[in-house]
């Protein structure tokens, strides 16, 4: 198997260290397990997927009070048994002889939680992608070094212009001066406007992928964003409709934008008073004014026929002038409220029942489960063509591509395709 580097292991050794919280690769496992199994990483590794030492016997095929004797130093697993855990637990075997759990790496801010209230587990799907975003930068890097190449850096803006509406615009420039598609307009899908700023991020050196599957619930996550000065990672949640999909990308390009990264929903919260959720305010305003440019929306022809009627939007009206910009009713009714042409009492008393009408669309309009086009975009479109690229020039083995994007050698071409720019994610 191809050497993966992670955090707290040294690209070209493979050597683990304490701090690390993920090995792909089986290193320096014993033969035979010795005495310096230590228990608490156990439970760890069984606590970072939200599973019960009972759930995680079952799991193993095991008594069930075997984890947790093997967890309090009762008794030892066998190499057997720790290899099925590892595999239960989404761990490397060698994560099993550290020291002492990994310190810092299952960790990520939390934004999604109002004042006071308390942080819940992660659910056991949030835990693999959150971990999957890390492996795939590192593995995209191996092939940027490889290449002797340096990742794009062009999503970066330094210093950042003041205030948030000039920070916007010169985002907004900056994305889809260097965009490889250009904005479809209001002809364009949902699919075709969300391709496009997903091309564009990718392109500008910011990797974009999905909840693998829909099995973490919007509920949960929306999106997240690890935050690195080179090749920072933007995750979305594949279950979300497309253009909630489309603001939470833009949402967490804010936070890069800001130096930021963790766990969102990209809900507005007008009371806010924490200093997180006032954060996730002002990423919410520079997502809007990067989709939806103060200029282009006040001269939309809905919007100048109600300068004088600010309450007679209706649902087919806001969906018509939303359109050009791809985002939802919802969010385009909140952009005129920002701008002053709806009044803050019009938005509270329609928001629920926009949001209805356009969840109900939403649902009505995905697509089928086309394997190739779901993991792509799991995978991430940009990190598909970058491994099958370095396949196709001969730079990486078939063995090792296929390594990299979880997949059979066979099915490599017809994902690529599938990674194609103008392909709908």
């Amino acid at each position: 198997m191809p050497e993966l580097s992670v955090p707290g292991m040294s690209r070209h050794t493979g050597t683990l260290t304490p701090s690390d919280g993920l090995l792909v690769q089986d290193v320096g496992v014993p033969a035979s397990i010795p005495a310096i199994v230590e228990p608490s990483v156990l439970r760890w590794a069984r606590e970072s997927i939200d599973l019960t030492p009972v759930a995680a016997s079952r799991k193993i095929g095991v008594p069930d009070d075997r984890v947790a004797a093997w967890e309090s130093g009762e008794e030892v697993p066998t190499i057997a048994q720790l290899r099925k855990a590892a595999d239960v637990y989404k761990r490397s075997l060698a994560v099993f002889f550290l020291a002492a759990p990994p310190a810092g790496f299952d960790t990520l801010r939390d934004f999604r939680r109002h004042e006071g209230a308390t942080a819940g587990p992660w659910s056991q799907g949030l835990h693999e992608d959150y971990r999957r975003a890390h492996v795939q930068r590192d593995l995209a890097l191996e092939l940027y070094e490889l290449e002797d190449a340096e990742p794009p850096s062009g999503w970066q803006i330094s210093p950042l212009p003041s205030p948030d509406d000039a920070l916007a615009s010169a985002a907004r420039q900056r994305l889809l001066a260097g965009a490889p598609l250009p904005l479809p307009g209001g002809s364009g899908t949902a699919y075709e406007h969300l391709n496009t700023w997903v091309a564009a991020l990718e392109t500008a050196g910011v990797m974009v992928l999905a909840a693998s599957g829909g099995r973490v619930p919007t509920s949960e996550m929306r999106a997240f964003s690890l935050y690195f000065d080179v090749l920072p990672v933007i995750v979305v949640n594949g279950a979300d409709a497309t253009r909630g999909r489309l603001f939470s990308l833009l949402h967490e390009y804010a936070h890069l934008l800001l130096h930021t990264g963790g766990l969102c929903d990209t809900v507005t919260d007008a009371g806010a008073t924490s200093p997180d959720r006032r954060l996730e305010a002002r990423c919410n305003a520079i997502a809007a004014a990067i989709l939806m440019p103060q200029a282009a929306v006040l001269a939309q022809p809905e919007v100048q026929a109600r300068v004088n009627a600010r309450a007679s939007w209706t649902y087919s009206s806001l969906a018509a002038a939303a359109a050009p910009f791809g985002v939802s009713t919802e969010a385009f009714l909140r952009r005129l409220v920002d701008l002053g042409r709806v009044d803050p009492g019009f938005y509270s008393a329609r928001r629920e029942e926009y949001l209805a009408r356009y969840e109900d669309e939403e649902a009505k309009s995905q697509g089928g489960g086309d394997w190739y086009r779901n993991t792509a975009r799991d995978l991430g479109k940009g990190y598909v063509r970058l491994v099958s690229d370095a396949y196709r020039r001969r730079i990486i083995d078939s063995y090792t591509a296929a390594t990299y994007l979880n997949v059979k050698v066979g099915q490599i071409s017809r994902l690529a395709q599938a990674a194609a720019l103008r392909n709908a994610v």
